[in-house]
């Protein structure tokens, strides 16, 4: 790869060598072009691509070369913008109502739980809120590690990752706009919650496609389309993607990588689900282990398993021996 990146430092095999959590990541220029340009805009980072394509392991990977906390979410039919900003906790707040009768309560804003932006851009005010990792954990974040000492003040770096959003109301990219764009947002009747002009953030989002996104939304966010890799990129990627305990040789990468190769050229000719990136890898590590080669008679049987994946059993033409 030709292009150094220019606000984080690459290793000179161009890939972040991953830890107990996470794979190994391998960049190309696209990616770290479209990095580069997220950070150097603060703009959200918008990532395409087929699932299994490893459009949300950038997040971890920049997590840790930008020695920045991971924060992540993944979103569902029913997420809403207040599990990201601030969540109201009626039952405290009830509790409260009925052991202080005759005293007046906190005003509402008062009993609001930290959400993940709120975490991300001032993680010392969330701390004096009260909350704990294990309560924004059950808000469907993840922390790792390093965190910001209490009394920063400054808030801190963070890479957050909210994964799938094309999975939520169509709304909901709009709400997300004004807190992405500004890096802050108003508590309801309390205060705003900002991130320190100081600090390095980058948002990354992932979309499947499953749904198109706002054109307002689109025009706040920098691009990233993760194409199908080449036959030799599959091969690198494979290579740093299992340890060298494993003993996967090069000719097993390569076999697999042809035949992943053709059973995607057949699925696009005929209009079927294409295999992804991670099931190619689990196709290597198949055969590594259980010791196959595309000759093994039950070579099929592995590619159906690991590959194709076809759940149509209503053919009528399809008998067991």
């Amino acid at each position: 790869m030709d292009y150094r990146p220019t606000h984080f430092k690459l290793p000179d095999d161009d890939t972040w060598p991953g830890n107990d959590d996470f794979p190994p990541y391998l960049f190309n220029e696209d990616i770290a072009v479209a990095v580069d340009v997220a950070l150097s805009t603060r703009r959200p980072l918008l990532i395409a691509g087929p699932p299994g394509s490893g459009k949300s392991m950038l997040a971890p990977a920049m997590a840790d070369l930008l020695n920045s906390r991971y924060l992540r979410h993944t979103f569902t039919s029913r997420s809403r913008l207040d599990e990201l900003t601030s969540e109201l906790d009626h039952l405290r707040r009830l509790h409260e109502a009925q052991a202080r009768i005759h005293e007046t309560l906190p005003p509402e804003w008062a009993y609001r739980e930290p959400g993940l932006l709120w975490w991300a851009f001032d993680p010392d005010s969330a701390r004096r809120r009260g909350a704990t990792e294990e309560k924004v954990q059950q808000l469907g974040t993840a922390f790792k590690t390093p965190d910001v000492p209490a009394g920063a003040g400054e808030g801190g770096d963070a890479v957050i990752l909210l994964d799938e959003i094309d999975k939520a109301e169509p709304d909901l990219p709009n709400d997300l706009l004004e807190p992405l764009d500004r890096l802050r947002f108003q508590v309801p009747n309390g205060p705003e919650v900002r991130a320190s002009a100081k600090a390095t953030f980058l948002v990354v989002i992932t979309t499947n496609g499953e749904r198109e996104l706002p054109p307002a939304f689109l025009r706040r966010c920098v691009s990233l389309v993760l194409k199908h890799p080449s036959r030799e990129r599959l091969v690198d990627i494979a290579r740093h993607h299992f340890s060298k305990s494993q003993k996967i040789d090069n000719k097993t990468l390569k076999v697999v990588a042809e035949r992943f190769h053709a059973l995607r050229k057949q699925a696009h000719h005929e209009g079927l689900r294409l295999p992804s990136t991670s099931e190619y890898l689990d196709a290597v590590r198949a055969a590594n282990k259980l010791k196959m080669r595309t000759d093994n008679a039950f070579w099929a049987q592995l590619e159906t398993a690991a590959l194709v994946k076809n759940t149509d059993w209503t053919d009528e033409l399809s008998e067991e021996d």
